[in-house]
């Protein structure tokens, strides 16, 4: 269940386009089509069906509960499956939760259908109960969002007459949601029938036969590549789930009118798949009509009817907007600084137009505030960063100049937050403007390297147009090159003779390269691979095998990687191509940016990372409740059984704090990530010092290990204090 910053006007939205399309419907898919069930109809789970899940309280969207296979807690009775959430007081007279959380993951997961469940849901404030599907190999697009998710059910444990269906997808995170309102009665006094029929390029939602919500927009990528292929990521196999969640970011927390009885109890008459015999995947992504710039001049209207003032978890105040001038008077701060927030949107946002933002502004006492320019629609993101600054009796003028590098948005806003200052003094805002200045070149001739460090643009052939984005064909006899696409396995295929080029790629000179790539053939036979000064003759097989090469360039220079298959009567295949430096750990001092490195961030925790001078730092706001919740990291890194490694990088950090760091395996499938180097916690504070460990790999070889350092709450302390941790030069050897 993907959680989101949600705004009141955002939710007014879509629920008056919810109740506009809904709409009794017959749906396509009959009893010939059922291809999976289950009626609860035992004396206890199927487990052949379903797995118990384990997670610890605050694992996802600051949830209260823990789940495992506690039998209180998840049980069939009476032809019906039952999820109930309990509460523990405890010695020291706080609280513990627990509940159920039920999956098919790798036991029964489906590409395209219809997914059903009949099902009555608990009433009380901080429940919320869900049926939902996520991708059965999570690694395929890569974590959540860009993954995918499909709610098909959500309800608010104290709104039990609204049910939520959302998509969630991207990155940035992104998602479209629907809802359906009972004109009377309740989702938890009687059953209600709940599914979606996902389709090729369509997801269509559904309460009772009501056909209340349609979606066919959607994405995703990794940031630094291009967009995979629509319509990814739902085009994978996506597995089932139940739960009921207590409290979190949602529906926050129980309070003295929530039970924990059986009007806590989550009942599931049946879960049903149906699915046809095969779905037409030739399906194009929706043209999505321009972003119109705005007129010349201020884009922020003055009057009072243009601003919204917004509260959220407790923030309180008022506004008063007279002759353009803005008073905002907070009563109560709250915990989060948009808990007090005044917004102007929505605001055409224009990839290259250089900005002006300034505005006037003045305060009862000391205070800050914290203004940007943000993108509700696109996860949140900032196009004018957020940005504290200070005020005083006296006013003050601020103005900044950037530059929209994003794409285009047409529903942009400013914000002001006043939330979470320390403060509750009035603040006075006027002359807010917003103008385009310019504009600037953010093209770019030459090709850099990509985040894992590849110089090959679309190399697992998942972008564009029939997947071949980036690469060039050539041939006289117009062969058939295209990109396979059975169950999920997508691989170059060239029939006949024929060139498949990817050119004008840079090299930067004086390092050694590997050029990498898997291949093999209907028939025994031989292809020419050739970059720069190197021409091999390459003979593949009819099993797949990976082939190396190492390459040496003396000088920064563009090349050109061919595939050259001369053959008539063969078919071909290449996938995961890869040329980049080689080295076990890709670009350490940063001098290539974050290339081959990511920054995750749990929702619970706030970081962000900048490159400069050769380091990443990354600065915290705020940690979350885990270790894992923050992380510098890379992935695909190989290390040999029986082989000895040493690991070597410089830290600080302006606060003294604890950090940990592992060479671990990808247990992004199977939920294993043992580490390889053992778990290692260093103290880091406000001077540079170098750290190194020396271990030996004592496991099987593994290819896809991820380096990961953690940032997040190291040994339980969780640090809301903003700070920053500076890594520098890392580098993971072989010990000769």
């Amino acid at each position: 269940m993907g959680f989101f910053k949600f705004s009141f006007i955002t939710f007014l939205t879509v629920l008056c386009l919810s109740a506009c399309t809904t709409s009794k419907s017959v749906s396509k898919y009959t009893d010939a089509d059922l291809v999976w069930s289950d009626d609860f109809n035992g004396t206890e789970l199927n487990t052949n069906d379903w797995n118990y899940e384990f997670h610890e309280p605050g694992w996802v969207n600051n949830e209260l509960q823990s789940y495992d296979d506690s039998k209180e807690n998840t049980y069939v009775k009476d032809g019906f499956l039952i999820i109930q959430p309990l509460r523990k007081q405890n010695a020291d007279g706080t609280f513990s939760y627990t509940s159920g959380r039920i999956s098919t993951q790798k036991k029964h997961a489906f590409t395209y259908g219809r997914f059903e469940a009949r099902l009555k849901v608990p009433k009380g404030q901080g429940y919320l109960p869900a049926f939902w599907m996520m991708p059965d190999d999570e690694s395929f697009y890569g974590q959540w969002p860009k993954c995918g998710e499909i709610d098909i059910m959500e309800v608010l444990g104290h709104e039990t007459d609204t049910v939520y269906g959302t998509i969630h997808f991207g990155e940035p995170h992104s998602q479209d949601q629907g809802t359906y309102t009972l004109a009377s009665s309740s989702f938890a006094d009687e059953f209600h029938v709940f599914a979606v029929e996902w389709e090729p390029g369509v997801i269509r939602y559904y309460c009772d036969g009501n056909l209340y919500k349609t979606m066919n927009d959607w994405y995703t990528k990794r940031p630094g590549f291009g967009e995979v292929t629509y319509p990814a990521p739902f085009d994978q196999p996506f597995y089932m789930i139940l739960n009921v969640a207590v409290g979190g970011n949602w529906p926050g927390s129980p309070d003295q009118t929530t039970t924990f009885d059986e009007k806590a109890q989550l009942l599931v008459d049946y879960v049903k798949v149906y699915q046809k015999k095969s779905y037409d995947e030739n399906v194009e992504k929706p043209k999505k009509a321009a972003v119109i710039d705005s007129p010349a001049g201020n884009m922020i209207k003055a009057s009072k009817e243009k601003w919204t003032f917004l509260t959220a978890q407790g923030g309180e105040g008022s506004l008063s907007v007279e002759d353009g001038k803005i008073e905002i008077a907070p009563t109560a701060d709250g915990p989060v600084e948009y808990a007090v927030q005044l917004v102007q949107g929505p605001l055409p946002m224009i990839n290259g137009n250089v900005y002006r933002y300034s505005f006037d502004a003045s305060a009862d006492e000391e205070r800050t505030l914290v203004t940007a320019i943000t993108a509700p629609e696109v996860g949140w993101i900032r196009y004018f960063a957020d940005t504290k600054i200070s005020l005083a009796k006296e006013k003050k003028h601020f103005t900044w100049d950037f530059t929209m590098s994003a794409e285009s948005d047409a529903n942009a806003r400013v914000e002001f937050n006043l939330g979470s200052q320390g403060s509750l003094a009035k603040v006075y805002i006027e002359n807010v403007t917003l103008e385009k200045i310019g504009t600037a070149d953010l093209s770019s001739s030459e090709v850099k390297l990509l985040p894992d460090g590849n110089i090959i643009r679309n190399g697992q052939f998942q972008e564009g147009k029939g997947r071949l984005a980036f690469w060039e064909v050539e041939s006289a006899d117009e062969p058939k090159v295209f990109v396979t696409n059975d169950k999920g396995v997508r691989e170059l295929k060239i029939t006949g003779p024929a060139k498949v080029s990817q050119k004008d790629l840079v090299v930067p000179g004086k390092k050694e390269y590997i050029l990498s790539f898997d291949g093999h053939a209907s028939a025994d036979c031989s292809i020419e691979v050739n970059v720069g000064k190197m021409k091999e003759k390459v003979a593949l097989t009819s099993s797949k095998k990976h082939y190396e090469f190492v390459y040496m360039d003396d000088m920064t220079s563009k090349c050109e990687l061919d595939f050259v298959s001369s053959l008539d009567n063969t078919d071909v295949y290449i996938d995961n191509v890869f040329f980049k430096e080689n080295a076990i750990l890709l670009n350490g001092d940063f001098s290539n940016g974050m290339a081959a490195w990511d920054l995750y961030c749990n929702e619970s925790a706030d970081a962000s990372v900048n490159t400069s001078s050769g380091s990443a730092t990354i600065s915290v706001l705020k940690t979350g409740n885990l270790d894992w919740m923050i992380q510098l990291k890379q992935g695909n890194i190989s290390l040999e059984k029986g082989k000895t490694y040493k690991v070597e990088f410089e830290a600080m950090s302006d606060i003294s704090r604890t950090i940990m760091w592992a060479l671990q395996r990808d247990g992004s499938g199977d939920n294993n990530w043992i580490p390889y180097s053992d778990t290692q916690k260093i103290q880091v504070w406000n001077a540079k010092k170098t750290y190194s460990h020396t271990f030996t790999m004592e496991s099987e070889s593994d290819s896809a290990v991820i380096f990961t350092i953690s940032l997040g709450a190291v040994d339980g302390k969780v640090i809301n204090e903003g700070h920053r941790v500076v890594i520098s030069n890392v580098s993971v050897e072989e010990v000769k």
